[in-house]
């Protein structure tokens, strides 16, 4: 806004030095489409999660009473699991290549939920494997301090050159009652 104005006020005083008529039009600004459009769903199993043009490489089964809206961009989908015990939240990313490594992003995982970075040595520890028709999936369930202790559980798996990120966050006994569904989930990722 600022910059517009910036430059709205400079055009005004050269023409006003000049001696120049000014004149103010309005053009509409054009809707772009959309970066993500959905569609095949219609010759898909009932549940089976098809990511469209945007993000081909996996597919998924939501667990029963999940709710998935599509987005655009970085995030291409968030998943919802049932309210019932607290708030909860998936989300779903693909990045091209590792994103900048296992241990950064575990570590930027980690301080997300107020927790202190840990060493590569420490790693190891930190990882669990699912195994999934899609590939090995590691998996890191952190759980952060405090008398609200957030959770995170986070499903990494590559795929032809890009990280698919699955990450389930919220309140620590909402994210443990949604862990057995959202693991099945990770288990059953199938490419493209």
């Amino acid at each position: 806004m600022l910059k517009n104005s910036i430059g709205l006020m400079t055009v005004l005083a050269l023409c006003a030095c000049s001696g120049e008529k000014i004149e103010v039009s309005r053009i509409e600004k054009e809707t772009p489409e959309p970066a993500h459009v959905h569609g095949g769903m219609g010759a898909m199993p009932e549940g089976m999660i098809d990511p469209g043009p945007a993000a081909k490489g996996l597919s998924w089964t939501l667990p029963a009473g999940w709710k998935e809206v599509r987005s655009g961009g970085i995030r291409l989908a968030k998943l919802t699991p049932p309210q019932e015990v607290g708030q909860a939240e998936a989300t779903v990313m693909a990045l091209a290549g590792d994103a900048g490594g296992e241990l950064a992003n575990v570590n930027r995982w980690r301080g997300q939920i107020g927790l202190a970075p840990i060493s590569q040595s420490a790693l190891a520890a930190e990882r669990k494997l699912v195994r999934a028709p899609a590939g090995k999936v590691m998996v890191y369930d952190l759980i952060g301090e405090g008398t609200s202790k957030p959770r995170l559980i986070v499903g990494a798996v590559e795929v032809d050159g890009s990280t698919w990120y699955f990450k389930l966050m919220g309140d620590e006994k909402a994210v443990g009652q949604h862990k057995p569904g959202f693991l099945q989930l990770l288990g059953g990722l199938k490419k493209d």
